[in-house]
């Protein structure tokens, strides 16, 4: 893959899920996606339309780690065109490993480094103290979020997704396998905690009242505790219970 097909694989990734539709899901953003790359590979426009067809299959994987699986295809695809391989093999690959890289994503990417973005957006706030909402540019605030929420996990993602799925095709089931992602997302929830943690020592000292410190600490270590084992739902009518039963018993 010359660098020209790699970067207009990379911007056509971003339209993965345009047409996304509940019988083949990704599968017109994929097709998309690698035009291009057939283009290149297939001069004859009737094996050109062979091929674009065959990938018109079912394709669902999580938007961000995508251009690993299209890299990987796309390497397949290119064996397949030197008769190395059978297409059946390009097609039941890229089925397989849908699934699993849709695994790691999500808890990579959605339950893991989307709230730690969240985590350093709240500290930030805290180290204001209890005046924030009038002493920070909100502004700022949403492009701090945007920035280290995208620059530092979701691009690299897609870009070097393309780099290591392409040239590390035929061993990235063992890769994957190696790639310790619980201890990964280990080290950022921690992180995050003790971000957060500190900077709500520094947002209760601006506090004064008894009350609401011991509501906001409340708040902060039971969120924690039940955040391991319970939903979001159950999470916020507990808060809410202990914080009405600290108003009544220390009005």
């Amino acid at each position: 893959m010359n660098f020209k097909i790699f970067i207009i694989t990379f911007l056509r990734s971003f339209f993965l899920e345009s047409l996304w539709n509940y019988e083949r899901m990704q599968n017109v953003g994929f097709v998309f996606t690698i035009i291009p790359f057939l283009k290149s590979l297939y001069k004859d426009k009737f094996k050109l339309a062979e091929r674009i067809k065959a990938h018109f299959g079912f394709f669902n994987t999580h938007p961000y780690l995508a251009n690993l699986l299209i890299a990987i295809t796309i390497k397949k695809e290119e064996e397949y065109s030197k008769g190395l391989i059978d297409s059946q093999e390009v097609i039941r690959t890229k089925t397989m490993l849908g699934g699993p890289i849709a695994a790691i994503g999500d808890r990579l990417i959605w339950s893991t480094w989307r709230v730690f973005c969240g985590m350093l957006v709240l500290s930030y706030l805290f180290l204001y103290g209890k005046y924030f909402y009038l002493k920070v540019n909100i502004w700022f605030v949403i492009l701090f979020f945007l920035i280290i929420y995208n620059f530092v996990g979701h691009l690299p993602f897609r870009f070097l997704g393309i780099y290591f799925g392409y040239h590390y095709s035929k061993d990235i089931v063992q890769k994957l396998a190696k790639f310790e992602l619980q201890k990964i997302v280990q080290v950022i929830r921690n992180t995050g905690v003790i971000i957060l943690l500190i900077s709500s020592f520094v947002y209760s000292s601006s506090l004064k009242d008894v009350k609401l410190i011991l509501m906001f600490w409340s708040n902060i270590l039971l969120s924690l505790f039940m955040s391991r084992k319970h939903a979001e739902v159950v999470i916020f009518y507990t808060v809410a219970i202990l914080n009405f039963l600290i108003l009544v018993i220390l009005r």
